[in-house]
């Protein structure tokens, strides 16, 4: 009996600081436009933060156990930390002026503890006031970090060799193992009804069955 044990584990630790939501975000290049996503397109120094793609934490692990007659279990678990949430006032008192966004001021910590995160009330809303008209907010871009992400899957497969140059491969697989749909990212947008909490989430658990012919 022949088996096989592979096994692989990666951890990043990272930052990621721009002043853009997206490359050469044109809000930065040229005057106040209504349509563009920045406080004051004339001062690049307040877009300057850590990234919205940001993802400071990042572990996975996975293995591959193959066992007697063409049996194989694999896994893959990751780990990572959540992204962050651009906070922006519902109502924008200076867009008659040209400014796309308007975001409020920020006079407390934004962050709750893990045992205080409700989907109703994910981070501290309390710590966010309003900026009133010709009045740019001193939030930051992206104050607030979302849920982080846990998932685990589970393959289990079975390879029949069928002629010298033939195969046939038979896997079950599970993903989201645990039935832990991941939540999606709170309401950003100060001033709405929902502002701080959460009406999304990722897929439940999936069960797939797969054939696939070699030759």
């Amino acid at each position: 009996m022949r088996l096989r044990l592979t096994w692989s584990a990666a951890y990043t630790f990272s930052k990621l600081i721009d002043d853009a939501g997206a490359v050469f975000s044109s809000a930065l290049l040229t005057g106040p436009v209504a349509s563009y996503q920045a406080a004051d397109s004339f001062n690049r120094r307040l877009e300057k933060d850590e990234s919205t793609g940001s993802i400071p934490q990042v572990f996975a692990t996975g293995f591959v156990y193959q066992f007697g007659k063409g049996w194989e279990i694999g896994g893959i678990v990751r780990a990572q930390s959540g992204m962050l949430v651009t906070v922006t006032q519902a109502t924008n008192f200076n867009a008659a002026f040209g400014y796309g966004i308007q975001r409020p001021n920020r006079i407390g910590d934004p962050a709750l503890p893990a045992e205080q995160r409700t989907v109703q009330r994910y981070f501290n809303t309390a710590a966010f006031t309003g900026a009133p008209q010709f009045g740019i907010g001193n939030a930051s871009r992206n104050p607030v970090r979302g849920p982080g992400y846990q998932a685990a899957d589970l393959m289990v497969g079975k390879v029949f060799r069928v002629h010298e140059t033939i195969s046939v491969e038979i896997r079950g697989e599970l993903f989201n193992v645990s039935n832990t749909p991941p939540l999606g990212q709170p309401n950003g947008s100060f001033g709405a009804a929902a502002f701080g909490s959460i009406s999304t989430a990722g897929d439940p658990r999936v069960a797939e069955l797969a054939l696939r012919l070699k030759f």
